[in-house]
């Protein structure tokens, strides 16, 4: 089977793009994990149900 020449390169440029915006993005761009986004969703719900029940109690 013959590739073509710019097959290899082209390749390589996509891996090294795809970690690279996977590196900036987790460490730059606040991108977290599905764990971490539900731990501070609950983290945030306790607060405001705690909040809103001040008045009350």
């Amino acid at each position: 089977m013959n590739t073509p020449e710019w097959l290899k390169p082209g390749l390589y440029g996509a891996l090294i793009g795809a970690v690279s915006v996977g590196v900036v993005g987790f460490t730059w761009g606040g991108w977290v994990t599905g764990g971490t986004a539900n731990d501070r969703a609950l983290a945030m719900s306790r607060g405001d149900v705690v909040a809103s029940m001040v008045p009350v109690c």
